[in-house]
């Protein structure tokens, strides 16, 4: 199957899930401050490579879908007929962005095939599930299958109540965080396609003016670091504070329309 977009992910996507583990822990305090959406949104994205129209996105955001749970949906499709999709998704406590289980599907629409990637928290034995499923030729039952489990950080008396943050919602997270110059964080990422839980640096590097087919916006660039890989991404100064511009990977995500 072909992946041709790396997505919203801290690290390179496909790796085994069993062979490749995690770092060790460290309990990271929560980073996430408020929730700045009011409501539902859709926001669609332009995904380029070097000016070029890779594909598109869709973010959606679906406050309370019950009591205290919002859920993130993230669509995906190459540029062209729309053969190759990636799509997530993400259910999170709607006031601290903890995450309750997440699902990425990748898709071939012509060969029919397809790769699903889960996780399913179990937060009072501070542990994470991951299920990875390989599907060919629209078969019903999957043709390989893949099980792990994670351990999740552990309070300590400095942080009695650690955070971790999945994947998927990263880009909501991020608009939840101090937005202000000079804020650094840290984190606990969680990414169900590679099955690995390891620590993120967060900081808040200065403001910036960014254009975009969306129209041209005052910024704040946030920079995320781990062990492998740095992404970029540009949020904008006002409230509900949407992400404008992220460059994830080989791809950079631009704001192109807001539906009101």
């Amino acid at each position: 199957m072909k992946h041709w977009i790396p997505l919203v992910i801290l690290t390179i996507a496909g790796a085994s899930l069993i062979a490749c583990g995690s770092e060790p822990l460290v309990a990271h305090p929560r980073i996430f401050e408020e929730a700045p959406w009011t409501g539902a949104e859709r926001l669609h994205y332009n995904l380029l490579q070097r000016e070029n129209l890779e594909g598109r996105c869709i973010l959606e955001t679906e406050p309370e879908i019950s009591p205290g749970i919002t859920e993130f949906r993230r669509l995906c499709r190459d540029a062209g007929e729309g053969r190759y999709q990636d799509n997530g998704s993400a259910l999170v406590d709607s006031v601290t962005l903890q995450p309750l289980s997440s699902l990425r599907v990748v898709l071939d629409l012509e060969e029919g095939d397809a790769r699903h990637f889960a996780t399913t928290y179990v937060p009072e034995k501070r542990k994470v599930l991951f299920h990875s499923k390989q599907f060919e030729d629209s078969a019903g039952e999957p043709t390989d299958s893949l099980e792990a489990e994670r351990a999740l950080p552990e309070p300590t008396d400095k942080t009695p109540a650690p955070a971790w943050y999945d994947d998927e919602e990263l880009l909501w997270l991020l608009r939840g965080i101090p937005l202000q110059e000079g804020f650094q964080g840290s984190f606990t990422n969680v990414n169900a396609s590679t099955g690995r839980v390891f620590g993120a640096e967060v900081a808040v590097e200065g403001p910036e003016k960014v254009t975009v087919a969306a129209g041209t916006f005052q910024v704040w660039k946030v920079r995320i670091e781990t062990s492998t890989v740095t992404q970029l991404i540009w949020v904008d100064q006002e409230a509900p504070h949407r992400v404008v511009k992220a460059r994830i990977e080989r791809l950079t995500y631009e704001l192109a329309i807001v539906e009101k």
